[in-house]
């Protein structure tokens, strides 16, 4: 049985755009360090966020929450900092 020209370019075609969608999957995945540096980044943004409203804020009860949440950034900015620095390690 003779199959076209036009079978075979379809064929082409849905292969080729299999292949893009597989790759474009692979391209977006990030590495876990990839990840992990990041997260750092954002961490370390959101920490300065948290300093420059503690600096800022002047009621005693904001004041309270300014605090809880600057130290509450700081502790996961020096999580990540650590995690970081084992992955370089290894």
């Amino acid at each position: 049985m003779y199959k076209g020209k036009s079978y075979y370019r379809g064929k082409a075609k849905r292969i080729i755009k299999y292949i893009n969608l597989i790759s474009n999957k692979f391209k977006d995945e990030k590495t876990e360090k990839q990840q992990v540096l990041e997260n750092l980044n954002k961490a370390h943004n959101e920490w300065k966020m948290k300093e420059k409203y503690f600096e800022h804020v002047t009621d005693p009860d904001l004041v309270d929450h300014a605090i809880y949440e600057l130290k509450a950034s700081k502790i996961k900015y020096m999580y990540l900092l650590k995690k970081a620095k084992k992955m370089d390690n290894e």
